[in-house]
């Protein structure tokens, strides 16, 4: 009978096996673990092999992710760079192809900003909703993109949608007392002066007078006068 081969599975596993229970017999482990390895040594043999095809499949994913990004943060400088309405399909092909990165959002608030310049309202109401539906509530650019969807909204005239957005500012600090005064003006351009009046009271509440620092603002005052005027 022909010798058995060295690359014959049977032979590795058995070898293997051994040169397992030798390092065992090595380690001075009680008596009862190394019965309990030797026992169940090929079921951790396997454990070991997934183990290990998960980190090196983890490995080879992240490796990938990282080359992705590097290559959207390229796509979207050159995009940058060029001038006028050539910066618009550049954008909007990092936006597409690349939609799993910082840079896609980032091309698709250009886009915004291009298109409201244009006064392409609708346009730039799709690239932000996008982006909004993309980003968590924790992302620090949440906030600004809200405000920036309500403004248009705003300008839209779609003054419902507008408030229900300002709404969701009153959530983070430093854009409060901006929201409540921004749902004022929305209730009052829809002619409701009770909602009207308790928003703007909220924004007068929240930027009360201290220490002189607000003596003669221009914004509480217009604020005293519409409320006035509202109660009229």
């Amino acid at each position: 009978m022909a010798d058995q081969s060295s690359f014959d599975r049977n032979h590795i596993e058995t070898s293997a096996m051994s040169e397992t229970s030798g390092v065992l017999d090595q380690l001075n482990l009680p008596p009862a673990v190394i019965g309990f390895l030797r026992k169940n040594q090929r079921i951790l043999w396997i454990l070991i092999a997934l183990v290990t095809s998960v980190v090196v499949v983890v490995a080879l994913y992240g490796s990938y992710r990282n080359y992705k990004i590097n290559q959207a943060v390229s796509a979207l400088d050159a995009a940058t760079q060029e001038q006028g309405d050539q910066r618009i399909p550049m954008l909007t092909e990092v936006a597409e192809k690349y939609s799993s990165t910082p840079s896609s959002l980032w091309s698709r608030i250009k886009l915004a900003k291009i298109a409201a310049d244009k006064g392409d309202n609708a346009t730039a109401l799709v690239e932000l909703q996008q982006v909004n539906k993309s980003i968590s509530i924790k992302n620090p650019l949440k906030p600004l993109v809200l405000y920036r969807l309500a403004g248009l909204k705003e300008l839209e005239e779609d003054y419902a949608a507008a408030i229900e957005l300002y709404r969701q500012l009153t959530s983070f600090t430093g854009f409060v007392s901006d929201a409540h005064y921004a749902m004022g003006r929305g209730y009052v351009a829809m002619g409701k002066k009770d909602e009207a009046i308790e928003e703007y009271r909220q924004y007068l509440s929240l930027t009360q007078e201290t220490g002189g620092l607000n003596q003669g603002d221009p914004v509480r005052t217009l604020v005293e006068h519409t409320i006035n005027q509202l109660k009229e």
